[in-house]
């Protein structure tokens, strides 16, 4: 099993059966990212990929059949078209699987077409015309016929596309694609970072296309890329893009994951948030001053502030800490520091302890006396006085103020202030093991990160509450996925659902076990409920019931034939 990551859509519990192996799982599935990349890998011929799409595509469904963007979001039409057409394909490669619920979904299309034709927007509206248009080629199987109410659908679709003009310059690529208009596509003049839609239409009506290589970032793109060029540097990149069987976005936040990659034994972590970290782009002076240690945590040279009076005092601070990194001369901010202090104090707690920990890193020469006394007394505050709901005043206090100054009253031999802010913070854990943000709050990545973090810093890796912090970030972040056994023809897999395909026919499923030497192959969902991971196996095979034919339909608008074409498509 490739060694990737990925979210699950809910989170369950973790399972550790014998020959199992941990990954990482930090992405969430969507419907746009697996369906593009199902529909591309199919007329490609990568079968048993565009299965393990199909499959996920079942799980995040809605009950009525319907997708949103991803699951648990509200279910659009030009979602559930995404998601149709995928299905359709692999109905092709599992017959009987797949038909239920593409008739069930194409129902919810007619069910929720508008009066006048049209669906919620006119890039709905085209990708759901198509979706139908799609569905009156896939040969019946005996489920409930809704072939009439889909050619009335379509027709009125059909209509509606005509008689309204597109806004956006994806609605007008879609909505040529959708009726078939190849010469109004080929001269639609767009911008740059739209050309692969425009060549995934082209080629979705039969054109051979020319795309120039570009670095596309989405699975969505690199989806549509590959459908319009078949070039293998497209495939290869697509399934680099997969996870247990799913494409998507991280589901946490990149600045979550830096944090967390700071501790030793989630460091692997950083190759997979950096390459996201380019996306986010600084706008104001703080802004640029926060993100610059992550910068350069992912070996990235940061942009910083040219002009730093309009920062706080530990920002000024941190300024200087990055320089020190990058070789630059540090002395204007040191100097600003040095001349804006009060008594030893930087506006506030924070500020102070983080000015006085790069001071101190620095080797800056200053009398800490001043200062030290201000924290000291500042903690004896916070522990001792209580605000107006007879609360200590710590509670309120974010974690990350005592995460540091554990560093600090650790750095400067304070031992009576360092058992103190250790035992508020023994105090804030939960049982879980995580930190909240203050006292009570909602647990977070970041402010657990912070706290193992410094908590190897002062050298308590062997603390109960240091590896209660560790299983809560890797029971979060990672999963145990076991290998299935294959002997004498046969598969095992504890508390697995096995997708039986012989011959482009769904036979059945299995659970945990199965005879698998005559199939096509198999697919495997594991577990059994909440699946963490999907993937398809071949024996003989995966091989299409029927060749996806090029069909053009003629259609009589006006006098006018327009030729339609059927082919594979969809984007966002």
């Amino acid at each position: 099993m490739k060694r990737l990551f990925l979210e699950i859509i809910i989170v369950g519990l973790l399972f550790s059966p014998a020959f199992a192996w941990e990954y990482p799982y930090i992405y969430k599935p969507t419907t746009p990212d697996t369906a593009f990349a199902v529909i591309a890998l199919y007329k490609v011929g990568e079968y048993a990929r565009a299965l393990e799409g199909c499959e996920w595509l079942m799980q995040i469904k809605t009950p009525f059949d319907s997708w949103g963007y991803a699951y648990g979001e509200k279910h659009e039409p030009e979602y559930t078209a995404m998601a149709i057409m995928a299905l359709m394909r692999c109905e092709n490669l599992a017959h009987g699987r797949y038909y239920p619920t593409i008739t069930n979904a194409a129902y919810w299309l007619i069910y929720t077409q508008n009066s006048d034709g049209s669906w919620d927007s006119y890039f709905g509206t085209a990708l759901s015309y198509i979706a139908l248009r799609e569905y009156l080629d896939l040969p019946p199987n005996g489920y409930i016929d809704i072939r009439n109410q889909v050619k009335e659908a379509v027709r009125r679709a059909r209509e509606w596309l005509l008689s309204n003009a597109p806004s956006t310059d994806i609605e007008k690529i879609f909505g040529l694609m959708a009726l078939g208009d190849k010469k109004s596509l080929e001269e639609l003049d767009i911008n740059e970072e739209l050309e692969v839609y425009k060549a995934f239409a082209l080629s979705y009506l039969g054109e051979n296309v020319n795309l120039p290589v570009r670095d596309y970032d989405t699975p969505m793109e690199v989806a549509m890329a590959l459908y319009a060029t078949e070039k293998e540097e497209y495939k290869e990149k697509l399934l680099d893009l997969q996870h247990f069987g799913f494409w998507g976005v991280l589901r946490y936040r990149v600045l979550d994951l830096i944090d967390v990659s700071r501790i030793s034994e989630f460091r692997n972590l950083t190759s997979v948030a950096c390459p996201y970290l380019e996306k986010i782009t600084p706008q104001f002076d703080w802004e640029k001053v926060v993100l610059a240690d992550y910068y350069l945590q992912c070996g990235v040279s940061p942009e910083l502030p040219s002009n730093i009076t309009g920062l706080l005092p530990w920002q000024i601070a941190e300024v200087a800490r990055i320089k020190y990194y990058l070789g630059l001369d540090y002395n204007d901010e040191i100097n600003y520091l040095l001349s804006s202090q009060e008594n030893g104090k930087w506006k506030d707690f924070f500020n102070t302890e983080y000015i006085i920990l790069v001071f101190k890193m620095l080797d800056i020469p200053y009398n800490y006396t001043s200062s030290l006394e201000y924290l000291k007394a500042n903690l004896t505050w916070m522990i001792s006085e209580k605000d107006d709901t007879g609360a200590p005043i710590y509670y309120k206090i974010p974690t990350y103020y005592f995460a540091y100054a554990l560093v600090l009253f650790k750095e400067f031999n304070m031992s009576e202030e360092f058992n103190a802010t250790l035992k508020i913070l023994q105090e804030r854990q939960y049982n879980t093991g995580a930190f909240p943000y203050t006292q009570g709050s909602v647990a977070g990545i970041t402010s657990t990160s912070r706290v193992l973090w410094a908590l190897e810093k002062v050298g308590l890796v062997d603390s109960e509450m240091y590896k209660k912090g560790v299983s809560y970030l890797r029971k979060l972040l990672f999963a145990d996925i076991p290998e299935p056994r294959l002997a004498n023809g046969k598969v095992f897999l504890e508390n697995s659902t096995l997708i039986l395909i012989q011959d482009s026919k769904y036979i059945g499923n299995a659970t945990n076990s199965a005879v698998v030497s005559t199939l096509d192959g198999y697919i495997v969902i594991y577990p059994s409920q909440y699946p963490l991971s999907i993937e398809a196996y071949e024996v003989h095979g995966f091989r299409p019931e029927k060749n996806w034919i090029v069909l053009p339909i003629i259609l009589a608008i006006g006098g006018v034939a327009i030729v339609i074409f059927k082919k594979v498509k969809i984007k966002r």
